[in-house]
C-alpha cells in the first residue's frame, strides 16, 4: 500500500504520526465533512507537512449507506452500556461529530437508540467517546477499502473498541500500525529528535522531477516495514513472541544500515583510486607547478604528456566520467538496502 487514511479526527493530532507519515506514505488522506474543506494546523511545520502530504476526502453517498447498514447490524445485536449517551454524567467526555459525515437517517437512528445527544450549538452531534470512536472507525474502514492503510493517533481507544461485544471491525491490513514500527529503525536516535522541517524539506526534494530516486528508496523502506508487520500480526502485541520479532527486526535494520555504509565506503575508495582520478590529480599537480614557472617567465602553461600516465592530455572530462560512474554505483548500492532512505534523510 502507498496511501494511508487517517481517522478519527478531521485533522491529525499527533506530530509523531506526521513524522512517520513523511518517511513512508505517498499520501495521507483525512476524512472531511465536505469537498473543499481545508484542515487547520496552528503549527507551521505541521501545516507545511500536511500541505505536502495530505489529501482531504469526504464520504460519498455509498460510504454513508454502508456505515448505516453496519450500525443497523450493531443495534440489532445490542450495544454495550458504554455506547449510551449520558449528557449529565459525562458531558466532559463528549465526542463530537460532523453531521455531514453520515446520512440524516443514520443520525435519527442513533438518536432514537440514545447513542447521541441533540445537535449542539456548534452544529455537531455529541456521543460518548466509545460510541463516537466506533462510528468513526466504521467510516474509516469503509472509506479505506482494500487499497489504503488505516492510521490513527488514538490507538489505545481502538484497542478497547476491538474487544467490545457486538462490534465487528475490518481485519487489520499489513500496513496498519506502521507508525509504531518506524521507530524500530531508529536504534540510536528517537524519531522525535529528527527536525520536522528537515523531513518536510526532504520530501520536497522527492517531489521534484528528479526525485524519483528518493521515492524508489522510500518504497523499498516501506515494503520492508509492511513485510515485518505482516509477520508481527500473527502475535499479540506485548507478547514474548512479538517482542522477540521486533527485536530481531530492529537489529536487522541496523545491520542493513551498517552494510550500506560499508559498501558506499568501498565504492567511494574505488572511485578515488581509479585511473582517471589519479591521472587528473597528477596532471593537476603538474599544472600548478607549471603555472608558477610560467607566471615567472610570462610564458604559456604546458603540461608534460609524461605526467598524465597514459601520455594523453589530462581533461576535466575524465574526472567527470569517474564521478558519473561513482554516482551510478552509489544508486545501485542504495537500491539494495531498505535502510537507504533513512541514510539519505540523515545525510
Amino acid at each position: 500500500m502507498r496511501t494511508a487514511l487517517y481517522y478519527p479526527h478531521t485533522e491529525i493530532q499527533s506530530e509523531r504520526l506526521v513524522r512517520s507519515a513523511l518517511l513512508t506514505w505517498d499520501r495521507v488522506e483525512t476524512i472531511v465533512p465536505w469537498r473543499g474543506y481545508r484542515g487547520h494546523y496552528e503549527d507551521r511545520a505541521m501545516a507545511e507537512a500536511m500541505e505536502l502530504l495530505g489529501d482531504a476526502r469526504s464520504p460519498s453517498d455509498d460510504h454513508k449507506r454502508q456505515v448505516h447498514a453496519l450500525l443497523e447490524d450493531l443495534l440489532t445485536t445490542g450495544v454495550p452500556e458504554t455506547f449510551l449517551y449520558r449528557t449529565a454524567m459525562r458531558h466532559h467526555e463528549d465526542y463530537e461529530m460532523w453531521p455531514q459525515k453520515l446520512m440524516h437517517e443514520t443520525w435519527q437512528m442513533l438518536r432514537d437508540n440514545d447513542l447521541i445527544g441533540e445537535l449542539l450549538d456548534d452544529a455537531d452531534y455529541p456521543a460518548s467517546q466509545t460510541a463516537g470512536l466506533t462510528i468513526m472507525s466504521m467510516l474509516a474502514d469503509v472509506m479505506a477499502g482494500e487499497t489504503r492503510a488505516r492510521i490513527t493517533d488514538r490507538g489505545i481507544a481502538y484497542a478497547t473498541i476491538a474487544n467490545l461485544p457486538g462490534v465487528t471491525r475490518k481485519p487489520a491490513a499489513a500496513a496498519d500500525g506502521l507508525d509504531r514500527v518506524v521507530p524500530l529503525t531508529f536504534k540510536s536516535i528517537s524519531l522525535d529528535q529528527i527536525d520536522l522541517g528537515k523531513l518536510v524539506a526532504f520530501r520536497k526534494r522527492e517531489a521534484k522531477a528528479s526525485g524519483h530516486h528518493y521515492r524508489a528508496l522510500r518504497h523499498l523502506y516501506l515494503d520492508r516495514l509492511e513485510e515485518h508487520l505482516a509477520e508481527a500480526a500473527k502475535f499479540v502485541p506485548g507478547s514474548d513472541d512479538r517482542e522477540e520479532l521486533d527485536r530481531v527486526f530492529e537489529e536487522e535494520m541496523e545491520d542493513d544500515l551498517r552494510d550500506l555504509k560499508d559498501e558506499l565506503g568501498v565504492a567511494r575508495r574505488d572511485a578515488l583510486l581509479s585511473k582517471d582520478t589519479l591521472t587528473f590529480a597528477l596532471a593537476g599537480g603538474a599544472l600548478l607547478a607549471a603555472g608558477v614557472v610560467a607566471a615567472a617567465a610570462a610564458a604559456p602553461i604546458v603540461i608534460p604528456a609524461a605526467l598524465t600516465l597514459t601520455g594523453a592530455p589530462a581533461t576535466i572530462g575524465g574526472m567527470l566520467s569517474t564521478s558519473n560512474k561513482y554516482a551510478a554505483k552509489r544508486r545501485e548500492i542504495l537500491r539494495k538496502h531498505p535502510m537507504a532512505y533513512m541514510y539519505e534523510v540523515d545525510g
